[in-house]
């Protein structure tokens, strides 16, 4: 039973549910939502620091760039970030389509 419950590391906590019959519930982890879950993690961290090296970049296209070639590059950028708006868009999608699948 305290496998089953998931408490195998906390026997206090598992004994004091049972002493005062408290309810309590089985909670079967499945390893590929957990792993989507983690990797979505992962992907919303490295879209964290996308965001923070943004203003970076942008500060050393002025400094070490031409009048002239400094619209070229900012367009670039620009470029790259609609790309990765429209990732970040179908990630959305398939995280919503998969919301019923991931009810832990």
């Amino acid at each position: 039973m305290l496998a089953a419950a998931g408490l195998e590391h906390n026997y206090s906590r598992f004994i004091v549910k049972r002493l005062f019959a408290e309810r309590f519930e089985v909670i079967r982890r499945d390893p590929s939502k957990v792993e989507f879950l983690t990797r979505l993690n992962d992907l919303y961290f490295q879209f964290q620091r996308v965001g923070n090296n943004y203003n970076q970049v942008v500060r050393a296209i002025n400094s070490h760039f031409s009048n002239v070639s400094i619209p070229r590059q900012i367009a670039t950028l620009e470029q790259h970030t609609r790309d990765l708006k429209v990732l970040s868009i179908e990630i959305l999608n398939l995280t919503k389509q998969a919301e019923g699948w991931l009810r832990i």
